[in-house]
């Protein structure tokens, strides 16, 4: 059994190293995140000030869908 524990502490301890040097480095895909597409992590900052969304409008109405019977 010793030799799985080494294998599991060793793998664990390098990727801590591995991935604390990739952060302290920096300039990586860690600085980038958050920075880049228009999906999720879009910053409205990040956009011209004649294209920011109104934070007032209101959103229009769901529409309604009719009800499906449910079969047991």
């Amino acid at each position: 059994m010793y030799g799985l524990e080494t294998v599991t502490i060793g793998a664990t301890v390098g990727a801590a190293v591995a991935g604390t040097w990739a952060y302290l480095r920096g300039g990586g895909p860690l600085s980038t995140l958050g920075r880049q597409g228009t999906l999720w992590f879009e910053h409205v900052t990040d956009r011209p000030l004649a294209e920011v969304p109104s934070e007032d409008q209101v959103d229009p109405p769901i529409p309604r869908r009719p009800l499906r019977g449910r079969v047991d």
